[in-house]
């Protein structure tokens, strides 16, 4: 029996934990535990989790869920769903569920997840990963898929440990489009240059995206955005495609006009938490550490970094 832990139960962890929940519900093979919170817990006890998405509807009950790491118990894995800026924390409290032989797999935006997983935890696996999806949580216990795919990327860099195997052939049965791979890297880097840049740009001009494809001067922006990203990609030897600013551009451009970065929105919400420091800061301090001049990202990260602006935020008005 594998005994899978997901933890933070919205848009990403929330709809792929459900299929894996789904699958599994009356069989022996995994159970599949939520860790959430507040409402949404609430909601999950009372009357699982019901799933809206393009291919139909489901409702599935995890085999526990809770907002107490202890009532899970020892499991091998971890999936973490959580936003960026709450990996320590989270990390810290899940010490009851980990023993010696727990795999982590971050799916989170930015590229310094695993890192920071694993200065916790030296002597475990974790794997790091990417997910491709457009889904959010619309109301407790709910979760709506908009987009036509679900894919997850996930591995080593430089090797497929038989752990991962093992989830990825889950993840499959699931029916999840799952690409189990030694050359992580480039899976990652690929979306982050696009996540980055447009959670930048969007959060910076207080505009969806939509409104900075219509706007010539917020275009030039994000097309600063993406070649200070590529050369901060180029300088850290990632593998990318050369081709990668045109296909950035070009699934900004496909997306829903009117929607827009979970940053920006966290900006909006004035709560006081964004990504900020792994999706727009990480750029500028790496880009420092390597000699690099990317005047574009550090004009933003100054003004986003701002530790007043998360709870006053009207965005960023042009004298």
């Amino acid at each position: 029996m594998t005994n899978i832990l997901i933890v933070g139960i919205g848009g990403v962890g929330g709809y792929f934990g459900s299929l894996l929940s789904h699958t599994f519900e009356k069989s022996n093979r995994a159970t599949i535990h939520f860790m959430a919170r507040g409402q949404n817990l609430s909601a999950i006890q009372s009357r699982g989790i019901h799933i809206k998405s393009l291919q139909g509807e489901f409702t599935t009950f995890p085999t526990k869920v809770s907002d107490d790491p202890r009532a899970f118990g020892q499991v091998d894995y971890i999936i973490l769903c959580t936003k960026s800026y709450d990996i320590e924390e989270t990390i810290q409290q899940l010490r009851p569920t980990v023993s010696k032989n727990t795999v982590f797999l971050p799916l989170l935006n930015g590229v310094d997840s695993s890192a920071r997983i694993q200065s916790i935890f030296p002597d475990n696996l974790v794997a790091e990963g990417c997910a491709n999806i457009i889904s959010r949580l619309t109301a407790p216990g709910v979760i709506e898929n908009f987009s036509t795919f679900q894919t997850i990327r996930f591995g080593v860099q430089g090797s497929v440990p038989p752990q991962l195997k093992v989830l990825g052939d889950l993840f499959e049965e699931a029916g999840i489009d799952v690409h189990l791979t030694d050359r992580i890297w480039s899976a990652i880097w690929e979306k982050f240059i696009f996540i980055s840049s447009a959670a930048t740009a969007t959060s910076y001009h207080n505009k969806t995206f939509g409104q900075i494809k219509e706007n010539t001067a917020y275009r030039a922006d994000l097309e600063k955005l993406t070649d200070e990203i590529c050369l901060l990609a180029q300088a850290k030897l990632i593998d990318v495609p050369e081709n990668i600013k045109e296909r950035v551009l070009q699934l900004f451009d496909n997306a829903p006009p009117e929607s827009t970065t979970s940053m920006h929105a966290d900006f909006l919400r004035q709560k006081g938490k964004t990504e900020v420091e792994s999706l727009t800061g990480y750029v500028v301090k790496e880009g420092e550490r390597y000699g690099l001049d990317l005047p574009t990202y550090r004009k933003m990260y100054i003004y986003l970094s701002n530790p007043n602006l998360a709870h006053t935020y009207t965005g960023y008005r042009k004298a």
